[in-house]
């Protein structure tokens, strides 16, 4: 998936299971605004709102690790083909913003999470539910 923020390409790659696996973990806390990010309808929109208010739900520690897990799998384009966003947990383009780092990350829970979270949310709404008498 490719995507432009602030007047940049981004290319989102995938994250592995197991990296999949303890982001996830790590955004359970706050499960009902991961509800908003992942749905369908909500695709396309600026995300940046909701994952604002996603990371206040989690400690700093949570926070950098999500983002930075996230930042992992992101290449930007250049003159000479892609370049990854990160290493080492270093950002490697000193005009990454915060607003550019909050829409990749949204980008890449979405991308890499989305059809498991919306599983899940699903299957929770049909227990929800009342059987028929």
């Amino acid at each position: 998936m490719e995507l432009q923020v602030e007047g940049e390409l981004y290319q989102i790659g995938k994250m592995d299971a197991f990296t999949q696996l303890h982001v996830t973990r790590k955004l359970g806390s706050a499960l009902p605004l991961i509800e908003g990010l992942v749905r369908e309808q909500n695709k396309g929109k600026d995300m940046s709102l909701m994952m604002v208010l996603l990371m206040s739900r989690l400690t700093d520690d949570e926070t950098e690790y999500v983002t930075e897990k996230c930042l992992n799998v992101v290449s930007r384009k250049q003159a000479q083909g892609w370049a990854k966003v990160q290493s080492g947990g270093q950002l490697m383009f000193a005009d990454t913003t915060m607003g550019a780092v909050i829409q990749l990350t949204a980008a890449v829970i979405t991308e890499n999470l989305g059809d498991f979270f919306r599983t899940a949310l699903a299957n929770l709404e049909g227990q929800n539910q009342t059987p028929p008498v």
